[in-house]
């Protein structure tokens, strides 16, 4: 790493000063104080929630949310949160190079500019007026001034105050590893606060209306003290707005007037850019496919360039970018597009190309293209394919194929699965309809491994004149994680498919069918999912590829077995050697 001393011995300016904008603490800071905000919104709904149960319930889990968040300490962590995160959110705006951005990128700066406008007034009647003024903040008082002439405003804030929490709870959590096993929870619950804390809100605003008709009203001393610091909280707001929008004018204008690096992409040409502006903004400055998962924040990797000329000179990674590169083990020339900000001329590689159309939104969710999660794969194989067509006309191989298809497909669709891959004798299956719990997966693909072999005697019995030989079929079954990719051209042309060794450990069982002279090879991890007893088949450890890994599983001799061991659920041999 270059050194950030000058030739005196003290800090080059310049590198220090890109070291503190750069350094995480920004973005720690920026991350925390959100969470805390939000914990204190969320609080707020919960409470607005119980008025379903009348104003006297609210009126209690007033006083609990009021041990947390008029204390001094929970004040002083709120009011500090609340200024940090303005502040560094403000900065980050000023920051930015181009106003092209994605949509909930968008929807995160209108909504928090818009939260501070919408909640002054609330504040001021509540907080402000109950904290210097005496006036009466309970439930009761507040809803029977506030309902109905301020209850359109009043939804709106929450609304908008909610969205911006889970938007930003959403991108800060989705790249931790087991974020999309509760991705679903989290959107259900994320849609259920709000409508409750809105019918709470209703309901309460009505009671409080018809018992309170003519609430205590304020004194002309707190009226007069309400209305003095509501001008100062305007003032304060309209200095801030019209400070703000100076500064990024400001900002503009500065950044125009600098001196421009030319960033020469292969494929696309060169592009002129002002000095400091990242690559990544560069992009999107000219209009240049660049995908970015995580909005330009440095943690998705999904940016990065290879420097293909002047790499030498250029600023030195911060420290999470060189924790993320070295994490996926990138060479010394590559580099994260929203990261760099080159201050000389470069030549660049954009290195993860934009799936789908041209015309695609290059910053889309990545969940769109490919997830990471808990399955089960299912592979079957069937048995001296060749005996089975030898000598056999082509339509008669046709018929034997197509049906065989057609019933596995059935076999497989019927318990939730979907058919991977179909490749004539054999297909691969893979079983994660419910991504929260994996034993739904395993106790289906067990399901739809005992309905192919029924399906498979059927086809013995109906065919027992046209085939020399009965067909039979060997399956493996394994559950571990997967990557489901889209393959195709645009997520309307494409079909998605399952990646991983989890593949191809199932392949490897199914392989291993033959050797055992077993219909059903079952690893352990799908058989501990799945909740049944294997307890009377020993456990053998199978090679599954070339490097001489193994698996422990289960062979299984044919489907009375199978049945055998579906009928009894682990549970039950639990409970029998309790004794209940």
């Amino acid at each position: 790493m270059a050194s950030l001393t000058t030739t005196t011995g003290k800090p080059a300016p310049e590198k220090v000063q890109r070291e503190f904008r750069d350094h995480p603490w920004a973005c720690h800071a920026r991350l925390w104080s959100g969470i805390i905000l939000f914990t204190f919104v969320l609080t707020h709904l919960v409470n607005h929630a119980l008025g379903i149960f009348g104003l006297e319930a609210m009126e209690v889990g007033q006083q609990w949310r009021w041990l947390l968040w008029k204390s001094l300490p929970g004040s002083v962590l709120l009011y500090g949160c609340f200024l940090t995160h303005m502040v560094l959110a403000s900065q980050r705006i000023l920051r930015r190079h181009t106003w092209r951005m994605p949509r909930d990128e968008a929807w995160q700066i209108v909504s928090g500019l818009a939260i501070p406008l919408l909640a002054a007034g609330h504040v001021l009647e509540t907080r402000v007026g109950g904290t210097w003024f005496g006036a009466d903040e309970t439930y009761r008082a507040v809803l029977s001034r506030m309902w109905p002439t301020l209850a359109l405003w009043q939804t709106m804030l929450l609304l908008v105050a909610w969205t911006h929490g889970v938007v930003g709870i959403h991108h800060s959590l989705r790249y931790q590893s087991w974020y999309p096993h509760w991705r679903g929870t989290a959107l259900i619950a994320a849609i259920i606060v709000p409508l409750l804390a809105l019918a709470g809100f209703v309901a309460s605003g009505r009671e409080a209306a018809a018992k309170f008709v003519n609430p205590t009203p304020m004194s002309a001393e707190q009226r007069a003290g309400l209305d003095r610091a509501r001008m100062m909280l305007d003032s304060g707001l309209g200095a801030f707005g019209i400070g703000l929008a100076g500064l990024i004018s400001f900002a503009y204008v500065r950044r125009r007037s600098r001196a421009t690096v030319t960033i020469t992409y292969r494929g696309f040409g060169p592009v002129q850019v002002p000095r400091g502006v990242s690559v990544l903004e560069a992009s999107r400055m000219h209009g240049i496919p660049h995908p970015s998962t995580c909005r330009g924040r440095g943690r998705c990797s999904t940016c990065r360039v290879h420097i293909l000329s002047g790499a030498k000179g250029l600023p030195d990674m911060s420290g999470p970018e060189r924790l993320l590169l070295s994490h996926i083990g990138a060479p010394e020339n590559v580099r994260l597009g929203c990261q760099l900000r080159p201050d000389h001329d470069i030549g660049v590689r954009v290195l993860m190309p934009v799936l789908g159309r041209p015309t695609a939104d290059v910053d889309g969710d990545a969940n769109e293209w490919a997830l990471e999660r808990s399955a089960t794969v299912l592979c079957l194989d069937l048995r001296a394919f060749s005996t089975l067509t030898q000598n056999r006309l082509p339509y008669e191989i046709a018929v034997l194929i197509n049906r065989f298809a057609a019933e596995m497909t059935q076999a497989v669709e019927s318990h939730d699965g979907h058919v991977d891959l179909m490749y004539g004798d054999g297909l691969l299956a893979v079983f994660d309809a419910d991504e929260h719990h994996v034993g739904a997966g395993a106790r289906a693909a067990l399901s739809a491994a005992r309905d192919m072999s029924r399906v498979l005697d059927l086809l013995n019995s109906e065919m027992r004149g046209a085939l020399p030989i009965p067909i039979r079929a060997g399956i493996g079954i394994h559950t571990g994680p997967v990557v489901l990719a889209r393959i195709g051209d645009g997520l309307q042309n494409s079909v998605m498919r399952a990646i991983g060794s989890t593949v191809a450990f199932s392949v490897g069982l199914e392989a291993a069918s033959k050797e055992f002279l077993a219909d059903y090879v079952i690893s352990t991890s799908t058989a501990e999912a799945s909740g049944y007893d294997f307890t009377d088949h020993s456990v053998r450890d199978v090679v599954v590829d070339t490097h001489n890994t193994t698996v422990p599983a289960y062979a299984i001799s044919d489907r009375a077995a199978l049945d055998k061991i579906m009928a009894r659920p682990a549970m039950l041999r639990v409970l029998n050697k309790a004794g209940v």
